[in-house]
């Protein structure tokens, strides 16, 4: 485990094959477990099992990064998961989250230099594709920054997305009218009326009460002002808790995915990402965890 803490900020970072960092679908390189402001409030949940899918083991804010050569390697070939490692694929089809892999894991560097975790995720040739992958997570007061580059080392042009999981609560409270989503950029979906446990408001989304099943709500990119490819701001409050978490990203914004169930909504945005061989791609990603 690694803390980074600020006068107000503590985080605790899980470090790569420490529990729970130990799936074979979100990036190694810096999973983050649990964000606590001014010693009070904490943001962190754990993606439940009580689902209709086997839960992939997601807590906080963790990254996921699209397979490379997952769907044309044949059965007992491999594959790259970038930020796991080399897959050995034992069935036809692309890359299942919810499958268990044999794999061989991505050798990952870990530097820590004050308010900073530096990860270095070292290429793994694998079918002609190979990445290198940087991430610096940073703390400064009351806000948690996050720089990402990968460069393609290998053969192949990488396509695909990178996108940002948050498994957010705040203390823990289950959903309900407290809470609310604003998407500051976003397009008016208007009032309501709500017709179930989760309806869009204005610019974002609020509960009626506590949602019993797992809901999944895809937004694309051109519905919001700065689409296609541009950044993407969105606050997550719980007006009861009087806190609330600012996030801002600089990305390839190609689509929003909401995920929610009980206690816990994922905002997860795709960075979109085509990198040919010698090429790199940066992005960055803000959240500042805050009360009112």
């Amino acid at each position: 485990m690694y803390t980074m803490q600020s006068d107000r900020l503590k985080v605790n970072v899980s470090g790569p094959g420490e529990a729970p960092n130990t799936t074979v679908r979100f990036d190694r390189a810096g999973f983050i477990e649990e964000v606590v402001l001014d010693g009070l409030h904490r943001f962190c949940a754990s993606e439940p099992y009580n689902l209709s899918h086997v839960s992939s083991g997601g807590r906080g804010i963790c990254s996921e990064f699209k397979a490379a050569g997952d769907a044309e390697a044949p059965v007992g070939g491999e594959f790259l998961k970038p930020g796991i490692g080399v897959m050995h694929k034992e069935a036809e089809g692309p890359y299942r989250f919810m499958n268990k892999y044999k794999y061989a894991p991505l050798k990952i560097e870990v530097s820590q230099a004050g308010d900073a975790l530096k990860f270095i995720t070292q290429p793994a040739e694998c079918g002609g594709y190979s990445l290198r992958h940087e991430k610096l997570l940073r703390v400064t007061d009351n806000r948690l920054d996050m720089e990402m580059k990968l460069t393609n080392t290998g053969e192949k042009k990488y396509i695909g997305d990178e996108y940002c999981h948050n498994f957010l609560t705040i203390n823990s409270m289950s959903l309900g009218p407290n809470y609310s989503l604003e998407f500051p950029s976003g397009k008016d979906r208007g009032d309501g009326p709500p017709e179930s446990d989760f309806y869009a408001k204005g610019k974002g989304f609020t509960f009626t009460k506590m949602p019993e099943r797992a809901r999944m709500f895809i937004m694309d990119a051109a519905e919001f002002s700065t689409a296609p490819g541009g950044d993407l701001e969105w606050i997550f409050s719980n007006a009861a808790e009087r806190a609330r978490v600012h996030a801002y990203e600089k990305i390839n914004l190609s689509k929003v995915a909401l995920w929610t169930v009980d206690h816990m909504l994922s905002t997860e945005s795709f960075h979109s990402i085509e990198i040919a061989p010698g090429e790199t791609s940066s992005w960055s990603r803000s959240w500042v965890f805050e009360t009112f």
